[in-house]
Parts: C-alpha cells; structure tokens; sequence
C-alpha cells in the first residue's frame, strides 16, 4: 500500500507541476517567466509548509478534525479552479 502511495503521489505531483508550469507560461511574459516562477514556488512552499504544520497539530489533537481540515481545503479550491476555467473561456 505504501508503494502504491507513494506512486500516486508522484503521479499527482507530476501533473501538477507540469499543469501549473504551463498556466504560468501561458499567462507571463517571457521576460518576467524567471520572477513569476520563483514568486510561486515561494508561496507553494511556504503554503504547504504552513498547511503541513497545522496537518501535524490537527492529527495530535483529533484525527477527525484533520479529515475535517482535508476536505474543507480541497473544497475551497474548487471555486478556484472553476474560476480559472470560466476565465480561460473568455
């Protein structure tokens, strides 16, 4: 099972780097794609970091509120991904 995970993991990974860097190539200017790049990974990782931490207190105090947690985030970025394809449209 943990193989399995960590394969899927990095399937999801993958295709989600590779999705998120062709958005932002589509979007910048070749001149600013270097800053634009960095400015992303950098609030990437100071999200997951920040995300990860409070995963690790949730699963200390009560592993429900961190399913709880989980799926309330997963659902706040629909609206996200909703509203950039309806953008992509226009």
């Amino acid at each position: 099972m943990a193989l399995l995970g960590m394969a899927l993991w990095g399937i999801g990974m993958g295709a989600q780097g590779s999705l998120l860097n062709a958005l932002i190539s589509g979007v910048i200017h070749a001149g600013k794609r270097s800053t634009a790049f960095g400015l992303f990974d950098t609030g990437f990782g100071i999200a997951w970091f920040l995300g990860s931490w409070l995963m690790g207190l949730l699963y200390q105090s009560s592993i429900l509120a961190l399913i709880i947690f989980s799926v309330a985030m997963q659902l706040l970025a629909l609206p996200i991904f909703l509203f950039a394809k309806r953008s992509e449209r226009h």
